[in-house]
């Protein structure tokens, strides 16, 4: 976590290859991620993006993105991210083309989208996943229920969270916090409450909006 510009973003896309550091590097296991094949790493890596995209394909491609895995796959994908209930109400199922400019196609609100580009992350299987401000367009029921599925979910992955809403991280088994492109605290919800640093002063402030 870290306020706007503390380079959030910019350091999960130097750690999912699509950015090379201007210097040091990352590894994987040890691995120097300069020296893997990008194609191959980024099989291994799936990012839920606060800027994702949003394709003129039907339900199902746009979930898939050409990967069939099956339909137990992409309903469990689904399932997850909410995106079934999003289905449930269009008038052809997975089969329904989402953009209205095309016969019988179906435009989709921000946070539908947004279930269905979540649903896009977890269909990869990636023992990495990213997500980037995954909630930014959902009310906060849909955000609850979100964050509960991705803990239920995250066994035998890691899953990197990206967000402003600190009730979202407190479960983390860990959390970092940036300043201005550095990480200058790190630790359990606890261990940074008790610091009293940068991440308690921010949770405290979003806390007492809630408490008043």
């Amino acid at each position: 976590m870290g306020e706007n510009g503390s380079g959030k973003t910019t350091l999960a896309k130097i750690l999912s290859a699509l950015y090379e550091p201007d210097e040091g590097r990352v590894t994987w296991d040890g691995a120097d991620l300069a020296t893997i094949d990008p194609h191959r790493l980024r099989t291994r890596i799936a990012v839920i993006a606060q800027d994702h995209s949003r394709w003129p394909l039907t339900a199902q491609h746009n979930i898939t993105m050409g990967d069939d895995k099956g339909e137990a796959a992409l309903l469990g994908a689904a399932e997850v991210a909410g995106a079934d209930q999003v289905v449930a109400e269009l008038p052809h199922g997975y089969d329904t083309l989402l953009d209205r400019r095309f016969k019988n196609g179906k435009e989709l609100s921000g946070g539908q989208w947004q279930r269905i580009a979540v649903a896009r992350g977890f269909h990869r299987d990636a023992p990495l996943l990213i997500c980037d401000e995954p909630t930014a367009a959902l009310d906060a029921r849909a955000e609850h229920a979100l964050f509960e599925r991705i803990r239920r979910h995250a066994t035998g992955r890691t899953v990197l969270l990206i967000t402003h809403r600190l009730a979202s991280v407190r479960y983390a088994d860990r959390i970092y916090v940036l300043d201005h492109g550095k990480v200058t605290e790190q630790g359990t919800h606890q261990q940074l409450m008790a610091l009293g640093g940068l991440y308690a002063e921010l949770y405290t402030l979003q806390a007492s909006a809630y408490a008043t």
